[in-house]
């Protein structure tokens, strides 16, 4: 069993445009595994990032490896 969480990011229009797509690339260049999420509607907080059942809000790489 992996120790890394599992990341979801959303690929909605507005958290790809904050920059959750990049996120997600960094992310997988440091060995993570993230899944590409349709919208989840949380356009007033992009980039929404999940990091095991939890979303981070106007995440920020700094956010999501604290909350690995």
């Amino acid at each position: 069993m992996s120790c890394k969480s599992v990341i979801g990011v959303c690929y909605g229009p507005r958290c790809s445009d904050f920059g959750g797509r990049d996120m997600a690339e960094e992310l997988r260049k440091m060995g993570h595994e993230v899944e590409d999420l349709d919208c989840q509607s949380l356009c007033p907080h992009a980039p929404a990032i999940r990091v095991g059942d939890r979303f981070i809000h106007k995440a920020t790489m700094e956010k999501v490896i604290e909350k690995l």
